[in-house]
């Protein structure tokens, strides 16, 4: 009698094109999801090294190997069943045959295509990036050229007021250049903040040595430095540009996707392109009109795509991340409707170089918040925000001096999401640290996944163990 057999089920072809945290964030989900039993999963990254923390770029400016910055070493991508093409750049769509061509000549067929491309810097048409000094700041190896260039002593002039900007400016300046910063905005970040806590963060920098030059439109660069429309000129030896970001959408536009007027690539609210075959997350995707800049939302993305091929069904929500940063020794959060865009009444502490800010609905909700110089409590009205807990009693006390010291996280509900990027509630949290017995927290952020994306709920995370250490066992 003739033996049958029975074939294994065919996988699928999933490729990622972008290795970017949001494509390593994609990665993650798709072991979480066990999504190796129904694909094969390839990510091509244009760079040489995998994914790497950009948010803390700054910090090989202090020295140490770029494999600090690994999200994962290359072995974990092969432990994973995930094939990982470093320095290769998909350079064709062909989307009626469903192949990849890369700029080594080979071909890659899928069955479904996520797009994490990411973005570039924004240069202006004026700006000359191939004059010596000046630099974009963006990758690893933007890095390694500043640190070549860069000499103690030096003046630096970085192009942009952001967070970005802040940065770099951050790092110049603890190398012992003497750096400014110009903006074309009235203010510093004026995208996180308002006049008012853009002052204080400015007079508190400025009196760490940074020189700040806001409401100037740069013209030029020239050997001597930036030149404005106004006549001002900026001296500088070194320049970097740090003016925003334009989504990298050319191979999305090159095989007929659809994409913004403004950039982007157009997807719905999960991250399904206009080719029911191809998603699009991170900073390449426009969603609700918007391009998602940030960790959290960009993370969220990557999730609700896992998700979907794991065939849960779940949207992304699109919601406004706490943004949660030192500037060199200047706390700053912002979070929600930060600038009052809804209506809303505003409650503003102010004074001993800290400057605090929330707006409050017509029924009783937080908007958002601005806190500079002392960020405490800052973390807990984000989650109120972002929870739709309301508000009892007098709001100004939110932001009264003390507010929000000690034991904040014990009167939030158990369903509280904490950690944004990995989508755990308060009860989820709680029950991992007491089944592993976790007294740690850097124990809480492997064991969970909390806080090792965006941190921006690393504050709540310290609150929620200092809390159950103190319970009798």
């Amino acid at each position: 009698m003739k033996r049958t057999t029975i074939d294994p089920v065919k996988k699928k072809k999933l490729v990622l094109i972008g290795n970017g945290p949001a494509g390593f964030k994609f990665c993650e989900k798709f072991v979480k999801y066990r999504l190796d039993k129904h694909y094969d999963l390839v990510v091509y990254g244009e760079e040489i090294h995998p994914a790497y923390d950009r948010i803390h770029l700054t910090d090989l400016f202090a020295g140490g190997p770029p494999e600090k910055l690994y999200f994962a070493a290359p072995a974990w991508y092969a432990q994973h069943k995930i094939t990982l093409r470093t320095g290769q750049r998909v350079t064709e769509i062909n989307r009626s045959e469903k192949l990849l061509t890369s700029n080594t000549g080979g071909t890659e067929r899928y069955d479904t295509l996520v797009l994490a491309t990411g973005s570039v810097p924004f240069v202006p048409q004026w700006a000359d990036t191939g004059r010596a000094g000046v630099f974009v700041y963006r990758t690893l190896e933007d890095l390694k050229a500043i640190q070549a260039y860069m000499k103690e002593g030096q003046r630096a002039a970085v192009l942009g007021g952001g967070i970005l900007g802040l940065e770099a400016a951050r790092a110049l300046l603890t190398e012992g250049l003497h750096t400014s910063i110009v903006e074309t905005a009235p203010h510093l970040m004026h995208r996180q903040l308002d006049a008012e806590g853009a002052a204080t963060l400015c007079r508190q920098l400025e009196a760490l040595g940074l020189h700040i030059h806001c409401g100037k439109q740069a013209q030029r660069i020239s050997g001597e430095g930036i030149k404005c429309t106004d006549g001002t000129l900026i001296p500088a030896d070194l320049v970097v540009i740090s003016a925003g970001i334009r989504p990298r959408d050319e191979l999305a536009r090159a095989c007929g996707l659809a994409v913004g007027a403004g950039g982007g690539i157009v997807v719905n609210n999960h991250n399904l392109s206009s080719d029911g075959n191809i998603f699009a997350i991170g900073e390449c995707a426009l969603s609700d009109g918007k391009i998602w800049g940030l960790a959290a939302p960009c993370f969220e993305m990557a999730e609700v795509v896992a998700a979907r091929l794991a065939k849960i069904y779940k949207v992304f929500g699109g919601h406004l991340p706490l943004i949660k940063l030192k500037v060199i020794d200047v706390n700053v959060a912002s979070f929600g409707d930060a600038l009052g865009l809804q209506p809303h009444t505003p409650f503003v502490s102010s004074g001993a170089g800290a400057y605090k800010r929330i707006n409050i609905s017509p029924d009783g909700y937080v908007l958002g918040g601005i806190f500079v110089g002392d960020t405490t409590g800052s973390a807990r009205l984000f989650h109120m925000q972002r929870n739709r807990v309301k508000i009892t009693g007098d709001p100004a006390a939110l932001i009264a001096p003390g507010a929000g010291a000690a034991g904040t996280i014990t009167s939030m509900p158990g369903d509280t999401v904490i950690c944004l990027c990995e989508g755990l509630c308060k009860d989820a949290i709680i029950a991992d640290i007491r089944e592993n017995n976790l007294s740690r927290l850097d124990e809480v952020q492997k064991t969970t996944g909390a806080g090792t994306g965006c941190e921006s709920c690393t504050s709540l995370l310290e609150d929620l163990l200092n809390e159950m250490l103190k319970q009798p066992q």
